[in-house]
Order: C-alpha cells, then structure tokens, then sequence
C-alpha cells in the first residue's frame, strides 16, 4: 500500500523529530514560547473583550428600554392630565352657560319688580293707613330675606375666594421654587 506506514516507520519519524527539536537553538524554543503566551495572551485579551462588549450594549439596550419606558409612561400621564383638564373645561364652560341662562332670567325678573315698584309710590299715596302698615311689615320682611341671602352669598364668596387664593399660592411655580419660604 502506497503511503501506509508500519510502526517501525512511526519509530524513526519520532526519533527524526527529537533529533531536529535538539538540533533547535534553546533561544528559539524560548521565541516560540514568548510568541504562543503573547498569542494566548492576545487571545484572550479579544474573548474577554467581546464578553464585556456584549455586557456593555446589554446594559445599554436595558437603559434605553427604561428610557422608552419612562417615556411611554410620562406620555399616559401627561394624557391623563390632558383628558382631565379637557373635562374640567367642558365643566366649566357648561357651568357659565348655565350661569348665564340664570343671570338673563333673574334681571328679566328684576325688571318686572323694577316695573312694580315704580308703581308703589303712586299706590301708598292712595292707599289705606293699614294697607301701608302691612306693605311695611312685608318690605321689611322681603329686606330682612334678602339682607340674610346678601349676607350668606358673600360669605361663599369669601370662602370661595380663599380658596382660589390658596390654590394659587401653593401651586409650583419658578418663582415659589427658587425662593425659601420665610
């Protein structure tokens, strides 16, 4: 067989090899040796590198995901406010309507009293002693009403009007945050 080799053959290669390996400089061997540690050395300098590049763009891909997170959940929030915001205005718009439709009904009641007092005058003149005594007793009935309802409808207003100012003065503004309080 052509190429096949006996084992006596394998014998002589190896003694040929240790015969070359001796005839091999010692400065050499120690060449070959620097050379193969500064390419194990090199070598595994590039595999730990690719580790920590991958551990690098993972922790970049996990910062970016918070981030898109974070966005996505100011966005839902900032919505929120704006759907709530939105709604308060509707609510408020309505309230001024209706505001206004009862604003128009009372001074088109008012006018019919303006009419009918106007009259009065005329009336009492030729009116009774005892027609006008009980024309005093109910104006001063009728008064006293509306002083009390004057008087109740300012003090909501007071309060109201607290309130708004409360609200406005601890609401964040540049100004409230750059300043300590005193």
């Amino acid at each position: 067989m052509k190429g096949a080799c006996n084992e006596s053959d394998i014998d002589r290669h190896d003694l040929a090899l240790v015969e070359v390996v001796g005839m091999i400089p010692f400065g050499t061997h120690i060449a070959a040796a620097l050379v193969a540690g500064a390419l194990a050395f090199g070598a595994g300098w590039q595999v730990q590198a690719w580790r920590y590049g991958e551990q690098i763009a993972t922790i970049k891909q996990q910062h970016t995901d918070a981030a898109l997170s974070s966005a996505r959940n100011a966005l839902k929030l900032t919505e929120h406010y704006r759907e709530n915001a939105d709604a308060a205005v509707r609510k408020a718009e309505a309230r001024a309507a209706q505001n206004k439709r009862d604003a128009d009904a009372l001074r088109a009641e008012l006018a019919g009293l303006r009419g009918d007092l106007a009259e009065v005058p005329d009336r009492i003149r030729s009116a009774s002693r005892e027609a006008v005594d009980q024309y005093a007793t109910a104006a001063t009935v009728v008064f006293d009403h509306c002083a009390r309802r004057y008087s109740e409808l300012a003090e909501k207003a007071q309060g109201h009007a607290a309130t708004v100012q409360l609200l406005m003065e601890s609401w964040p503004t540049n100004d409230n945050q750059a300043t300590p309080a005193k």
